[in-house]
């Protein structure tokens, strides 16, 4: 509706009235809720100055260093033992308190570079799930692919067909928009050929072929240095599929492979999985059953939402996705998440 808010601005106004009022300073002083909340970061930096997927970007460094600061203060910062602890019920102390576990996904070089000193500098493990495919890897992964052709794309206007028919009209739409609509369709589970769907948008968009000269992955080696300075890290599958797209097998197959791959790179027997963009539909009842079968102990989802024990399946941990986080919604958040159990607005 012209002149309206959308949901982001509404909920930040939310936020702020909510923090002004002193209505969230009130909540911090009400008895806390036993639970845990799993906050979900992929890349730390400016995303204005990368050619890549904006939506990777969860905060920059400064941004980060205050958010980790700020939780120590006033939630319960946990290892990954610990939350897992939490859910399956093994836990021995019975304090009641609002956890929180920070993870990153995809292991982007900066996860090294910015997010682990930060992390070790505070003294809070972070967890990182790896693609053991494109650990200390060149290579562009889809979402970042997808988003170089739309940022460079020549034809302004085109039709995509697979899976689904899609018009795009970036001048019209936008770029955020044209770009989120492109990554929506590639996502849906009925998309069957990721390469074909790729292969349709380079022709339809007429974008550049990207540059692959420049490592973005950490690589074995920090993912070493990152365990023994106190970091937990976990699987995020092999090649970072999304697994309601391939059959049962195959799902096993990305799933067992990259637990192969840590153990025999890192020495341990990984127990803990996310599921690669994580939606309700990235995977199915099937897919928890596999990651059961694989040797994993727990899988993270990352659609929102927070865990109470008792009452969250260790194969579907709920993660709340860190972009577009402004210091004022994230203080309201965090202080309603304490009282209450619910991450919000």
């Amino acid at each position: 509706m012209a002149g309206g808010l959308n949901i982001g601005g509404k909920r930040e106004l939310l936020a702020r009235g909510l923090l002004w009022s002193g209505a969230s300073f009130l909540l911090s002083q009400l008895p806390v809720r036993d639970s845990l909340l799993v906050l979900n970061y992929h890349r730390l930096g400016n995303a204005e100055d990368d050619l890549f997927d904006p939506g990777v970007f969860s905060a920059t460094a400064e941004e980060f260093d205050n958010q980790i600061a700020y939780l120590k203060r006033r939630l319960s910062l946990v290892t990954l033992e610990e939350a897992l602890a939490y859910i399956d019920g093994t836990i021995k102390e019975k304090t009641r308190r609002c956890r929180v576990l920070m993870t990153f996904d995809d292991g982007y070089l900066d996860n090294y570079e910015i997010a682990y000193p930060i992390l070790r500098s505070h003294g809070v493990q972070g967890v990182f799930f790896l693609a053991t495919s494109m650990v200390g890897s060149c290579e562009l992964p889809w979402w970042d692919r997808i988003a170089y052709l739309v940022k460079t794309a020549r034809s302004r206007r085109f039709s995509l067909s697979y899976p689904a028919k899609l018009a795009i009209d970036i001048d019209k739409s936008g770029l955020p928009k044209s770009l989120n609509a492109i990554l929506k369709s590639f996502k849906q589970p009925y998309n069957c050929d990721p390469a074909r769907f790729v292969r349709e948008l380079a022709e339809e968009s007429k974008g550049d072929d990207p540059p692959r000269t420049t490592r973005r992955f950490l690589n074995w080696d920090e993912a070493r240095e990152m365990r023994i300075g106190g970091m937990a890290i976990g699987s995020h599958t092999h090649s970072h599929t999304v697994l309601s797209q391939l059959e049962p097998d195959r799902q096993y197959e990305e799933l067992s492979m990259s637990r192969v791959i840590l153990k025999e790179q890192l020495g341990f027997e990984a127990d803990a999985l996310a599921y690669p963009v994580g939606r309700k539909t990235s995977f199915t009842s099937r897919t928890q059953i596999l990651v059961r079968d694989a040797g994993y102990r727990a899988a993270f989802s990352s659609y929102g939402g927070t865990n109470v024990h008792g009452k969250t399946s260790p194969y579907n941990v709920k993660r709340t996705k860190m972009m577009g986080q402004s210091w004022s919604r994230f203080r309201v958040r965090t202080a309603v998440c304490r009282s209450t159990g619910s991450y919000w607005p």
